[in-house]
């Protein structure tokens, strides 16, 4: 795991997901250029395990998926892999909470398949999570959504030209979020993350660790 601007008291943690068959490295560069130097951001890596799509390929991935590249199976869930995943990354944010101040504000951030499992985590998790941002992901099937984290500050960002997880299922799978607390951003790009998109993140980073 990698962890970057970490302090005694910071204004927030912020656990960053990488995408399926990356790694922790994969937006270092995204954070720094984030600038923001009173957040705490963590980088963990998704455990080695067997992804259908590739063949049953082994790879860095916090779920199974089936389907194709260019067609993904959304019909079937991983519901054990995104459980297990979840349950990891709980361990981690209360492992390292108990370091720091109980207001230390908590997001969430993941790309594709990160950005999938940070939704899934936000919304099923125990732990009260202050806001999450899904990178070209969609939003899992939650089992048991508490109805009280509709509320929770959600930025979902996309490409209008995705080719892997299609724009028009990512936001069919938001249809259920309260548009009060939830906002779905379209960008002329592909399955990617592009410079125009960091002022966005930057921006609701720092609404969310700055709100009393």
């Amino acid at each position: 795991m990698l962890t970057i601007n970490k302090q005694k008291n910071p204004k927030a943690l912020v656990i960053w997901l990488h995408g399926l068959g990356a790694d922790s490295s994969d937006f270092k560069g995204i954070v720094g250029m984030l600038n923001l130097p009173d957040i705490e951001f963590m980088l963990p890596n998704a455990p080695l395990r067997p992804i259908t799509m590739n063949e049953g390929l082994s790879m860095r991935g916090w779920y199974d998926i089936k389907g194709t590249h260019k067609s993904l199976d959304f019909n079937y869930q991983d519901d054990a892999g995104l459980i297990s995943s979840m349950k990891r990354i709980e361990d981690i944010i209360v492992e390292r909470m108990r370091q720091l101040d109980k207001k230390t504000k908590i997001i969430i951030v993941g790309f594709s398949q990160g950005g999938a499992l940070a939704l899934y985590t936000g919304l099923s998790s125990e732990i009260k999570f202050d806001g999450i941002i899904s990178l070209s992901g969609y939003q899992p099937k939650i089992l048991n959504k508490d109805p009280i984290k509709k509320n929770i500050p959600i930025l979902a960002m996309h490409g209008k030209h995705d080719d892997i997880i299609d724009v028009n299922i990512a936001k069919l799978s938001y249809k259920d979020n309260s548009p009060e607390s939830f906002n779905f951003k379209i960008y002329e790009m592909g399955h990617e993350l592009i410079d125009s998109q960091l002022l966005d993140i930057q921006k609701f980073l720092l609404g969310i660790k700055d709100y009393d």
